[in-house]
């Protein structure tokens, strides 16, 4: 059990060096590549709206980073696997599908690390947090990893053709980071559409936080509980649906 855990670590270990460290030693325009985004979205928000609506972009840009970090596992995984025949040396060797996936889903994440700091330190520049506070906002970026780089994996199990994969991350981000209530409150939804926010991830986490910082008015503990279950599920699903061995 040990020597497995061990090899595990190792594994995730190798496929960051390789996917994360080497990638930005080679270009370290990748750091800037997925906040440019959320920070030309935050400057409108603040332009137009002031300084509270600015916390709502900064929430926003936070989870979007997250977001576009993770579910770009979608299309490396899926090329590494189509066109690199990476996945196939390590289906024949004795490493899991959980270590891989976890190795590339924190090569990703690392990569948009620069971007998720550059938000942090915003937010706590403007908002007191306490030790709970900081660990709400901890535990709802972790789930929000966790869940949207399954789900960005279960996907790439299934794409066969290299025209696919610069498909869906593009629309995957949109759809999970500004059509639902992540940039703005989740008031401004109707109450006969709001059960439908409900149906993705990223509303939880942006308002757990929102609600951490004292701008929204619920508990941000019920929000974590509810992206814990969905995290669940999704993990449940790759590790059990994904197509780990090609049939």
């Amino acid at each position: 059990m040990w020597n497995r855990f061990l090899k595990g670590l190792r594994t995730i270990a190798i496929l960051v060096w390789f996917n994360a460290y080497l990638s930005v030693k080679r270009s370290p325009f990748i750091l800037t590549s997925v906040v440019l985004t959320p920070l030309s979205i935050l400057f409108f928000i603040y332009l137009f709206g002031g300084l509270r609506a600015t916390t709502y972009g900064l929430v926003g840009g936070l989870v979007s980073v997250v977001v576009s970090s993770s579910v770009i596992i979608e299309t490396e995984a899926a090329f590494a696997r189509i066109m690199l025949k990476v996945q196939d040396m390590f289906v024949a060797s004795p490493v899991t599908s959980l270590s891989y996936t976890t190795g590339i889903a924190l090569s990703e994440l690392s990569t948009g690390l620069a971007g998720i700091l550059i938000f942090i330190g915003l937010i706590l520049t403007l908002h007191r947090v306490s030790l709970i506070g900081d660990a709400y906002i901890f535990v709802s970026l972790a789930l929000t990893w966790g869940c949207i780089s399954a789900l960005g994996f279960i996907i790439s199990t299934y794409a066969r053709d290299p025209r696919d994969l610069w498909t869906y991350s593009p629309v995957l981000s949109v759809l999970l980071s500004f059509v639902p209530p992540v940039f703005y409150p989740l008031s401004y939804v109707p109450s006969m559409l709001r059960p439908l926010t409900y149906l993705v991830p990223t509303t939880y986490a942006a308002e757990a936080i929102r609600d951490t910082l004292g701008i929204s008015a619920g508990n941000p503990l019920v929000f974590d509980l509810g992206l814990t279950a969905y995290t669940a599920l999704l993990l449940f699903i790759a590790s059990n649906r994904a197509r780990w061995r090609e049939s």
